[in-house]
């Protein structure tokens, strides 16, 4: 009976000695492991395709799409063409030195849905083209992005509290488009260092120095796209031309070669109406409201917002419709409403792809709506056509088998 009590009890130390030896291992590879992200000071994305270090929080299934799982506490270094860099709303901190994002001699890269904070640059864009930071937040860093480059796209990014220049283009950078950009808080907005032919419109900018011209006169860039501008906050003109139409009745200059032609009278802001046949459609208010709770509908042929302001005052909104989401045949027919009441001396004006619509309201909180007659088909006109074949011939098929009965 000892000697079965013996063996039970050698085997319970054999299994608790396993366990810990077991249980020590763990703590190893966990322990190694902190050692190696520690030892992490940047990662790339290399132009094999592959990340590195493996362990950073990037995965790709297709070497083309790149999509964070978590927060980065370290630069990014892309070296690798025709991708997507997809930040899924983590952030990429850092401690005041270096790139956050670095693309040098890149092609049609896409840095996208990702916040930004605390580097010297929070992306570095040198020799680059085609390529779209798109829905970022740059954050607190000495510069929000540097463009030593030609032929990109900046949009829909917010640029905010740069302690030295919000976007910098820097000599002879020509062709890059900043357009839709939240720019403020920064100690400067823009400044262009011998740059010229880019292009910037819808922006909002309300910082301490706005624009700053780093060169020798002549060096001229577009300010507007031939319709609407951008917003700045300290403009000083009025918009009495026709009884208003939320464009300034005077332009904003910096010099001869750089002036908003249309400065806009209010923040702009854009909503997303959906997309049809691969093709996103956004609405676009200028006002000098909150606008909120953007809805379109195309059983009721209308957009719908909220606009909210403070109480006894005059509020004003510029709504820009694309014409292939909702139109009307003929220009009387659109219909504004505020709180069920219809504005009778709303302004409707058109260009080729929009339609704009200014009208006035009093301030507090109030439900806009603006009803159309035609709405975007709710199958594509691409698609309508083999779809039309296809039940013709089951038409046709069904026909036949009838009268050989």
């Amino acid at each position: 009976m000892e000697t079965l009590e013996l063996v039970i009890d050698m085997r319970k130390l054999v299994l608790i000695t396993s366990l810990a030896f077991v249980l020590i291992g763990m703590l190893g590879v966990a322990f190694r492991v902190q050692i190696v992200e520690a030892k992490i000071s940047q990662v790339y994305i290399r132009a094999d395709g592959s990340v590195d270090p493996s362990i950073a929080p990037i995965s790709s299934a297709d070497n083309i799409t790149y999509t964070f799982t978590n927060n980065l506490g370290y630069p990014v270094i892309v070296q690798r063409d025709d991708i997507v860099v997809d930040g899924a709303g983590y952030t990429v901190q850092g401690n005041g030195t270096g790139r956050g994002i670095d693309l040098t001699d890149r092609n049609n890269v896409t840095i996208k849905n990702m916040e930004i904070r605390a580097f010297q640059s929070g992306i570095w864009l040198q020799g680059s083209s085609n390529s779209s930071l798109l829905e970022n937040t740059i954050a607190n860093n000495t510069y929000g992005v540097w463009v030593y480059a030609s032929g990109n796209t900046l949009s829909g990014n917010t640029i905010i509290n740069s302690s030295n220049y919000g976007v910098v283009i820097d000599i002879y950078s020509s062709n890059n488009a900043v357009s839709g950009n939240n720019i403020t808080n920064n100690n400067c907005g823009v400044r262009l260092i011998s740059a010229s032919d880019n292009k910037f419109y819808h922006n909002n900018f309300n910082n301490t120095l706005q624009v700053l011209l780093s060169y020798m006169s002549g060096y001229a860039n577009f300010w507007d796209n031939s319709v609407e501008g951008n917003y700045w906050s300290n403009y000083t003109g009025v918009d009495l031309c026709d009884g208003g139409d939320g464009i300034g009745d005077s332009p904003y200059v910096f010099d001869a070669n750089n002036t908003d032609r249309f400065p806009l009278m209010g923040p702009i802001s854009f909503f997303n109406a959906g997309t049809w046949n691969d093709t996103a459609y956004y609405v676009h208010t200028v006002s000098n409201s909150t606008v909120s709770d953007f809805k379109f509908s195309e059983d009721d042929l209308l957009v719908s917002f909220n606009v909210t302001g403070l109480n006894d005052t005059v509020g004003f909104c510029r709504v820009a419709i694309p014409k292939e989401l909702l139109w009307c045949d003929n220009s009387e027919q659109w219909e504004v409403w505020v709180n069920n009441t219809l504005i009778e001396d709303s302004k409707i004006m058109e260009d080729t792809n929009y339609t704009y619509l200014y009208f006035t309201h009093g301030h507090s909180t109030e439900t806009v709506q603006i009803i159309g007659t035609n709405v975007i088909p709710e199958f594509p006109s691409a698609a309508f056509l083999p779809l039309f074949m296809v039940v013709t011939l089951l038409a046709v098929i069904m026909y036949r088998r009838k009268h050989s009965v």
